[in-house]
C-alpha cells in the first residue's frame, strides 16, 4: 500500500539527509503495538486521554511502523513531525464503517485468528464481529475488566481511551480472547474504541 511522507526540505540526521520517512510499517501493526505504546508513555501528561494526539505518540508509532531510532524522530522540526502525524492519523482511520444500531464493527479486510488462548478458533477468517453481547455486561463486568487491566501494567483510569481494557470488555462481552482483540490491525483500533464504548448501546 505504501505510506511515504516527503519533505519540502531534506531532515538532516546524523549526518544523513532524508527527503522522506517511509511509515508503510504500520500496516503490519496490531492493536497490541498500540497497547505497547501506551504501556511506554503511562507516565506522561494525558497520554492516555488523548493518546493518538500527542507528539510522543507519533513518535513512538512512527519508530514501529518505519524502524528508524525513536531519536530520529525527537529531533525532527516540528513541521515535519506534524507531518508525520498526520499520515499516521490518517491510517489510523477505518475505511469500513460499521452499524451501530446492530452492533457489528466490519473489518477492513478479513482477519484470521491465529493466537493462542482459542485453539477452536485458530486459523478461522472473519470479516466481522458481534459486539451486541457487550450492551449486557454489568458494572460488576466493568470492575473485573479494571481488575485485569492492572494486570497488564496499568492503572484503570481513562479507561474508554485503554486498548488493553477496550480488548478486555470485547473479549467479556463475546466470548473470544483478548488475543482475538489484540491481533486485529491496527486500523480497527479506534472502531473496536468506539463499538465498545458505553454510549454506543444507549
Amino acid at each position: 500500500m505504501g505510506n511515504i511522507v516527503k519533505f519540502a526540505k531534506p531532515y538532516s540526521f546524523e549526518g544523513t539527509e532524508y527527503t522522506e520517512v517511509d511509515l508503510s510499517g504500520m500496516d503490519k501493526l496490531t492493536i497490541q503495538d498500540m497497547i505497547d505504546i501506551q504501556k511506554n508513555l503511562a507516565n506522561e501528561l494525558a497520554s492516555l486521554a488523548a493518546l493518538e494526539a500527542t507528539t510522543s505518540f507519533a513518535q513512538e508509532m512512527a519508530t514501529k511502523a518505519s524502524g528508524k531510532p525513536v531519536e530520529f524522530f525527537k529531533l525532527m522540526p516540528r513541521a515535519k513531525i506534524k507531518q508525520v502525524q498526520t499520515a499516521i492519523l490518517l491510517s489510523l482511520n477505518a475505511k469500513t464503517k460499521s452499524d451501530p444500531a446492530k452492533h457489528i464493527v466490519k473489518f477492513d479486510a478479513p482477519y484470521t485468528y491465529n493466537g493462542e488462548e482459542k485453539a477452536d478458533i485458530k486459523g478461522k477468517t472473519f470479516e466481522s464481529v458481534d459486539l451486541s453481547g457487550v450492551g449486557e455486561l454489568n458494572t460488576m463486568s466493568e470492575s473485573m475488566a479494571e481488575n485485569r487491566l492492572a494486570g497488564y501494567g496499568f492503572t484503570p483510569v481513562n479507561t474508554g481511551h485503554n486498548y488493553a481494557y477496550v480488548c478486555i470488555i470485547a473479549s467479556m462481552g463475546t466470548g473470544y480472547p483478548v488475543d482475538y482483540f489484540t491481533g486485529l490491525p491496527l486500523c480497527e483500533a479506534a472502531k473496536l474504541r468506539d463499538a465498545v464504548d458505553a454510549d454506543f448501546f444507549e
